[in-house]
């Protein structure tokens, strides 16, 4: 089994490394961290897939903006996933829970839609 990197401390004066800059983290991984810190990182769940995303590959730091960073492959994804669940619409016979769910999420991809569009477009 692999160590256990929580426990290890990080040396003083050491830089916390972004996960897109973390060459042992898997490019499929890095986007769906940035896209769960988009979509929910408030919420429980978001911070419990960080947590355990942590746990496997060392600490890291995470933002929206690093989806600009990922590789061009994975930003098309995470980009093309952003703009799904912006327009995701939830059955109006839906639990009450899954609408305030979907309608939260719809809405933290919309907001970073709308920061994350200039950025892309200037950097082509």
């Amino acid at each position: 089994m692999g160590r256990e990197k929580v426990g290890k401390p990080r040396k003083p004066g050491k830089q916390t490394p972004r996960i897109v800059d973390m060459p042992n983290v898997p490019a499929e991984t890095k986007k769906n961290v940035v896209l769960n810190h988009i979509m929910s990182a408030e919420d429980p769940v978001g911070r419990m897939v960080q947590e355990l995303t942590q746990r496997k590959y060392g600490e890291f730091t995470v933002e929206e903006r690093d989806v600009l960073d990922l590789p061009a492959e994975e930003r098309e994804a995470a980009l093309t996933d952003l703009m799904f669940y912006a327009s995701a619409r939830v059955p109006a016979d839906a639990p009450m829970g899954a609408q305030e769910a979907a309608a939260r999420t719809a809405a933290n991809c919309q907001q970073a839609l709308a920061r994350l569009r200039p950025l892309v477009e200037a950097n082509g």
